[in-house]
Protein backbone atom coordinates (compact mmCIF):
# COMPACT_ATOMS: atom_id res chain seq x y z
CA UNK A 1 0.00 0.00 0.00
CA UNK A 2 1.72 3.41 -0.82
CA UNK A 3 2.37 6.11 1.84
CA UNK A 4 0.85 9.26 1.25
CA UNK A 5 3.50 11.92 1.62
CA UNK A 6 1.81 16.26 2.03
CA UNK A 7 4.14 18.65 1.17
CA UNK A 8 3.15 21.65 3.09
CA UNK A 9 4.10 25.06 4.73
CA UNK A 10 1.40 27.67 4.81
CA UNK A 11 4.04 30.16 3.78
CA UNK A 12 4.64 30.76 0.05
CA UNK A 13 7.58 31.18 -2.05
CA UNK A 14 9.41 28.27 -0.05
CA UNK A 15 10.15 25.21 -3.19
CA UNK A 16 7.77 23.03 -1.98
CA UNK A 17 6.38 22.44 -5.79
CA UNK A 18 9.89 22.02 -6.48
CA UNK A 19 10.51 19.58 -3.77
CA UNK A 20 8.04 17.72 -4.64
CA UNK A 21 8.50 16.92 -8.14
CA UNK A 22 12.20 16.47 -7.59
CA UNK A 23 11.73 14.22 -4.30
CA UNK A 24 8.97 12.44 -6.33
CA UNK A 25 11.94 12.37 -9.60
CA UNK A 26 14.70 10.83 -7.25
CA UNK A 27 12.28 7.96 -5.61
CA UNK A 28 10.94 7.25 -8.97
CA UNK A 29 14.40 6.75 -10.25
CA UNK A 30 15.09 4.22 -7.89
CA UNK A 31 12.60 1.83 -9.67
CA UNK A 32 9.54 3.22 -7.25
CA UNK A 33 5.77 3.52 -8.70
CA UNK A 34 5.33 7.53 -7.59
CA UNK A 35 2.03 9.24 -8.08
CA UNK A 36 2.18 13.54 -7.16
CA UNK A 37 -1.47 14.97 -7.02
CA UNK A 38 -1.34 18.80 -7.64
CA UNK A 39 -3.93 20.23 -5.19
CA UNK A 40 -2.44 24.06 -5.40
CA UNK A 41 -5.37 25.64 -7.55
CA UNK A 42 -2.16 27.99 -9.47
CA UNK A 43 -1.16 24.70 -10.83
CA UNK A 44 2.61 25.31 -11.06
CA UNK A 45 3.81 21.44 -10.64
CA UNK A 46 0.83 20.50 -13.74
CA UNK A 47 2.56 23.06 -15.62
CA UNK A 48 6.11 22.35 -14.34
CA UNK A 49 5.67 18.53 -15.72
CA UNK A 50 3.80 19.10 -18.79
CA UNK A 51 0.51 17.24 -17.26
CA UNK A 52 -1.96 17.20 -20.16
CA UNK A 53 -4.64 20.25 -18.94
CA UNK A 54 -7.01 18.34 -21.41
CA UNK A 55 -7.63 15.44 -19.28
CA UNK A 56 -9.88 15.51 -15.76
CA UNK A 57 -8.35 17.22 -13.11
CA UNK A 58 -8.12 16.83 -9.09
CA UNK A 59 -11.40 19.11 -8.82
CA UNK A 60 -13.47 16.83 -11.35
CA UNK A 61 -12.11 13.75 -9.30
CA UNK A 62 -13.56 15.47 -5.71
CA UNK A 63 -16.54 16.51 -7.37
CA UNK A 64 -17.02 13.00 -8.02
CA UNK A 65 -17.38 13.98 -11.95
CA UNK A 66 -14.56 11.82 -13.13
CA UNK A 67 -12.98 8.62 -11.27
CA UNK A 68 -9.35 9.39 -10.40
CA UNK A 69 -7.94 6.98 -12.75
CA UNK A 70 -9.43 8.80 -15.76
CA UNK A 71 -7.40 11.91 -14.29
CA UNK A 72 -3.92 10.15 -14.30
CA UNK A 73 -1.51 11.01 -16.50
CA UNK A 74 2.70 10.11 -17.27
CA UNK A 75 5.04 12.36 -17.25
CA UNK A 76 8.27 10.48 -17.49
CA UNK A 77 8.96 8.22 -14.65
CA UNK A 78 6.14 9.95 -12.11
CA UNK A 79 2.61 10.15 -12.82
CA UNK A 80 0.25 13.35 -12.40
CA UNK A 81 -2.80 14.50 -11.48
CA UNK A 82 -3.00 18.11 -12.50
CA UNK A 83 -4.68 21.01 -10.55
CA UNK A 84 -7.47 22.96 -11.84
CA UNK A 85 -7.87 26.87 -11.42
CA UNK A 86 -11.62 25.62 -10.37
CA UNK A 87 -9.90 24.33 -6.72
CA UNK A 88 -10.44 27.80 -6.19
CA UNK A 89 -13.88 27.72 -5.26
CA UNK A 90 -13.10 24.59 -2.51
CA UNK A 91 -13.68 26.51 0.25
CA UNK A 92 -17.64 27.44 -0.38
CA UNK A 93 -18.02 24.52 -2.12
CA UNK A 94 -16.78 21.62 -0.15
CA UNK A 95 -18.85 23.20 3.49
CA UNK A 96 -20.11 19.50 4.50
CA UNK A 97 -17.79 17.75 7.17
CA UNK A 98 -17.02 14.68 5.92
CA UNK A 99 -15.98 16.73 2.74
CA UNK A 100 -12.42 16.98 4.07
CA UNK A 101 -12.30 13.16 3.96
CA UNK A 102 -12.80 13.37 -0.23
CA UNK A 103 -8.97 13.10 -0.72
CA UNK A 104 -8.43 10.57 1.39
CA UNK A 105 -11.23 8.45 -0.34
CA UNK A 106 -10.48 9.02 -3.54
CA UNK A 107 -6.73 8.14 -3.01
CA UNK A 108 -8.31 4.81 -1.00
CA UNK A 109 -9.09 3.84 -4.90
CA UNK A 110 -5.77 3.76 -6.72
CA UNK A 111 -3.31 3.14 -3.25
CA UNK A 112 -2.48 -0.29 -3.79
CA UNK A 113 -1.06 0.52 -7.41
CA UNK A 114 2.00 3.09 -5.82
CA UNK A 115 4.48 2.62 -3.76
CA UNK A 116 4.44 7.07 -2.78
CA UNK A 117 1.56 9.54 -3.06
CA UNK A 118 3.02 12.69 -2.45
CA UNK A 119 -0.03 15.71 -2.64
CA UNK A 120 1.54 19.45 -3.60
CA UNK A 121 -0.27 21.86 -1.59
CA UNK A 122 -1.27 25.70 -1.46
CA UNK A 123 0.66 28.43 0.67
CA UNK A 124 -2.55 29.04 2.82
CA UNK A 125 -5.00 27.66 4.94
CA UNK A 126 -8.19 26.13 3.23
CA UNK A 127 -9.93 23.09 3.38
CA UNK A 128 -7.88 21.62 0.52
CA UNK A 129 -5.28 21.65 3.30
CA UNK A 130 -7.01 20.13 5.49
CA UNK A 131 -8.17 17.32 3.18
CA UNK A 132 -4.51 16.82 2.49
CA UNK A 133 -3.67 16.65 6.35
CA UNK A 134 -6.31 14.02 6.90
CA UNK A 135 -5.25 11.94 3.59
CA UNK A 136 -1.58 11.81 4.41
CA UNK A 137 0.75 9.76 6.38
CA UNK A 138 3.45 11.83 6.30
CA UNK A 139 4.85 15.81 6.07
CA UNK A 140 7.32 17.59 4.58
CA UNK A 141 7.76 21.07 5.22
CA UNK A 142 9.87 22.80 2.82
CA UNK A 143 11.70 26.20 4.45
CA UNK A 144 14.06 28.92 3.76
CA UNK A 145 16.18 30.88 5.82
CA UNK A 146 13.53 33.75 7.03
CA UNK A 147 11.38 34.26 9.77
CA UNK A 148 8.35 33.73 8.09
CA UNK A 149 9.36 30.38 7.00
CA UNK A 150 10.23 29.09 10.21
CA UNK A 151 6.71 30.21 11.40
CA UNK A 152 5.06 28.29 9.04
CA UNK A 153 7.35 25.35 9.75
CA UNK A 154 5.41 25.68 13.39
CA UNK A 155 2.29 26.46 12.01
CA UNK A 156 1.86 23.17 10.50
CA UNK A 157 3.64 21.13 13.30
CA UNK A 158 0.17 22.74 15.44
CA UNK A 159 -2.02 21.78 12.94
CA UNK A 160 -0.59 18.64 12.85
CA UNK A 161 -0.72 18.51 17.11
CA UNK A 162 -4.39 19.19 16.80
CA UNK A 163 -5.69 17.61 14.63
CA UNK A 164 -4.04 14.32 15.80
CA UNK A 165 -5.15 14.28 19.32
CA UNK A 166 -8.16 16.51 19.37
CA UNK A 167 -11.16 15.13 20.26
CA UNK A 168 -12.05 13.85 17.52
CA UNK A 169 -8.70 13.35 15.08
CA UNK A 170 -8.49 13.19 11.79
CA UNK A 171 -5.39 12.37 11.16
CA UNK A 172 -2.46 10.28 11.88
CA UNK A 173 0.25 12.28 9.86
CA UNK A 174 3.91 12.09 11.10
CA UNK A 175 6.21 14.77 10.17
CA UNK A 176 8.64 13.14 8.77
CA UNK A 177 11.42 15.98 7.01
CA UNK A 178 12.06 19.68 7.56
CA UNK A 179 13.57 21.02 4.36
CA UNK A 180 16.13 24.02 4.33
CA UNK A 181 15.95 25.22 0.54
CA UNK A 182 18.27 27.13 -1.36
CA UNK A 183 20.66 26.76 1.44
CA UNK A 184 23.90 28.16 1.43
CA UNK A 185 27.27 28.68 3.64
CA UNK A 186 26.59 31.97 5.27
CA UNK A 187 26.25 32.58 9.21
CA UNK A 188 22.31 33.33 8.30
CA UNK A 189 21.43 29.50 6.41
CA UNK A 190 23.68 27.94 9.31
CA UNK A 191 21.56 29.25 12.15
CA UNK A 192 18.58 28.52 10.25
CA UNK A 193 19.35 25.00 10.00
CA UNK A 194 20.06 24.82 13.71
CA UNK A 195 16.81 26.20 14.27
CA UNK A 196 15.18 23.43 12.17
CA UNK A 197 17.48 21.05 13.86
CA UNK A 198 16.15 22.31 17.40
CA UNK A 199 12.95 22.28 16.10
CA UNK A 200 13.14 18.12 15.71
CA UNK A 201 14.29 17.63 18.56
CA UNK A 202 11.33 19.08 20.22
CA UNK A 203 8.55 18.00 17.97
CA UNK A 204 7.34 14.34 18.76
CA UNK A 205 7.63 13.11 15.55
CA UNK A 206 11.28 13.83 15.50
CA UNK A 207 11.51 14.56 11.69
CA UNK A 208 15.06 14.33 9.88
CA UNK A 209 16.89 17.80 8.89
CA UNK A 210 17.75 17.64 4.32
CA UNK A 211 19.72 20.80 3.10
CA UNK A 212 19.12 21.88 -0.96
CA UNK A 213 22.17 24.15 -1.46
CA UNK A 214 21.09 27.41 -3.64
CA UNK A 215 21.80 26.97 -7.36
CA UNK A 216 20.18 28.47 -10.71
CA UNK A 217 19.70 25.49 -12.16
CA UNK A 218 16.60 24.87 -9.92
CA UNK A 219 14.87 27.62 -11.82
CA UNK A 220 16.64 26.91 -15.06
CA UNK A 221 15.10 23.53 -14.82
CA UNK A 222 11.36 24.35 -14.92
CA UNK A 223 12.02 26.14 -18.41
CA UNK A 224 12.76 22.49 -19.63
CA UNK A 225 10.06 20.91 -18.07
CA UNK A 226 13.00 18.48 -16.53
CA UNK A 227 13.18 17.60 -12.97
CA UNK A 228 16.68 18.88 -11.64
CA UNK A 229 17.81 15.34 -11.32
CA UNK A 230 17.28 15.11 -15.12
CA UNK A 231 18.36 18.36 -16.25
CA UNK A 232 21.84 18.61 -14.45
CA UNK A 233 21.93 15.31 -12.72
CA UNK A 234 25.58 15.69 -11.37
CA UNK A 235 25.10 19.37 -9.73
CA UNK A 236 24.67 20.32 -6.65
CA UNK A 237 21.30 20.50 -6.13
CA UNK A 238 20.54 17.24 -8.13
CA UNK A 239 23.22 15.52 -5.51
CA UNK A 240 21.49 17.14 -2.44
CA UNK A 241 18.24 16.16 -3.73
CA UNK A 242 19.17 12.20 -3.87
CA UNK A 243 20.38 12.64 -0.51
CA UNK A 244 17.19 14.14 0.77
CA UNK A 245 15.30 11.71 -1.17
CA UNK A 246 17.29 8.55 0.64
CA UNK A 247 16.74 10.33 4.22
CA UNK A 248 12.82 10.44 3.39
CA UNK A 249 12.50 6.76 1.88
CA UNK A 250 14.46 5.52 5.38
CA UNK A 251 12.91 8.04 7.60
CA UNK A 252 9.41 6.48 6.86
CA UNK A 253 10.20 2.67 7.09
CA UNK A 254 11.64 1.70 3.91
CA UNK A 255 15.01 0.84 1.74
CA UNK A 256 17.01 2.71 -0.12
Amino acid sequence: MGKVIGVINQKGGVGKTTATIDLANAIAQRKRKVLVIDLDQQGNLSKYTSADSHIPTIYEVLQAEKPIAEAVVTCGRIDVIPSSKELSKADKEFVEHDDIFLLSDVIELIRDKYDFIFIDNGPARSTLLTMAYVAADYIIIPAEADDGSLDGVDEVYNDIIRYRQGKRPITKAIISMLLLNRYENTVMHQNTKEALEEKSENFEDHPCIATIRKGIVATECKSFRQPVIDYDPNGNVAQDYMIAAKKLIMQVGERW
